[in-house]
């Protein structure tokens, strides 16, 4: 099994699945799941399969998965949460009883064109290269997870203050109320992963 890691986290359980086009096989073992998941491009197909092999292997059942009207995954016969997350060569889950947000992100040129979309000033100073900004913006896209609610802006009210070995101290603001966050954070093969502790 492509597993890479399943970790305790706190009250929580963090899984990463490393993508080898073994997860084809989703198809014919969960045929009406992956109607659902079904996209036209193959790529984007492999990682939705992934996430939810690597869910399922966690659980040791494939559940039910619903999403709620903001697109945040719930797992409506299960009494904990559950945070997904794939991009290029990975898939990403954690579980547990409170709110998550979990992402990883391929290291992309792109990101560098855009960074100033979505980092603040400090960040910018801080974010001089593609992993550093591909960090910044999973760590962003773990917040908003958290959040799960629509209008969070990844530019002004979520702000990352620092890297640490191993944590991101942050924050953000929604409806006038700040909520700090410790992010754990984990350089992968051409790819970063930030989680909520």
């Amino acid at each position: 099994m492509p597993i890479i890691e399943d970790i305790k986290v706190g009250q929580n359980r963090l899984g990463l699945w490393r993508i080898d086009g073994s997860e084809t096989s989703f198809e014919t073992q969960y045929p009406e799941v992956a109607a659902l998941l079904s996209v036209k491009h193959p790529r984007t197909q492999l990682q939705r399969f992934a996430s939810r092999l690597l869910l399922a292997e966690m659980l040791g059942e494939m559940p039910k998965v619903e999403k709620t009207e903001h697109g945040k995954p719930v797992l409506p016969e299960l009494d904990f949460e559950v945070s997904i997350s794939h991009t290029d060569g990975y898939a990403a889950v954690l579980i547990g009883p409170n709110k998550l947000g979990v992402d990883v992100q391929h290291f992309k040129p792109n990101v560098l064109k855009v960074r100033d979309r979505f980092l603040d000033k400090n960040e910018l100073e801080m974010a001089q290269d593609i992993e550093t900004t591909t960090l910044f913006w999973a760590a962003k896209e773990a917040i908003y997870k958290f959040n799960a609610q629509p209008s969070l802006d990844f530019k002004d009210p979520i702000t990352v203050h620092s890297i640490q070995p191993e944590i991101l101290p942050s924050s953000f603001v929604y409806k006038e109320q700040e909520t700090k966050l410790v992010l754990g954070w984990k350089k992968l093969k051409n790819a970063m992963l930030v989680w909520t502790t």
